[in-house]
């Protein structure tokens, strides 16, 4: 998103956090806060990366690898002992 205007990165950006929530919801069974993101250049690939942490683990940083233009979650990121927890039984 090189040449996005900050308007259009924050309607992508708000419109990421839902569904990653959602996604951290049904795949982990935690509740995600939100904090910041970083965009990669749209030359790259469409993706964005909103970092926060789980409730009762703020000093630890969960990504959500973002695909805006698919608006799906890509991949998520964090420490050990979050991504084993995730229910392999959903896909």
């Amino acid at each position: 998103m090189q040449y996005a205007s900050n308007v259009e990165k924050e309607e992508i950006v708000q419109a990421g956090i839902p569904i990653g929530q959602d996604y951290i919801r049904k795949y982990y069974n935690a509740e995600y806060i939100y904090q910041n993101n970083e965009f990669i250049g749209s030359y790259v690939n469409s993706t964005v990366y909103l970092r926060g942490y789980i409730k009762g683990h703020e000093s630890q940083t969960i990504s959500i690898n973002y695909d805006y233009k698919k608006k799906e979650v890509v991949y998520v990121t964090g420490p050990d002992w979050f991504i084993d927890s995730r229910n392999p039984k959903k896909n």
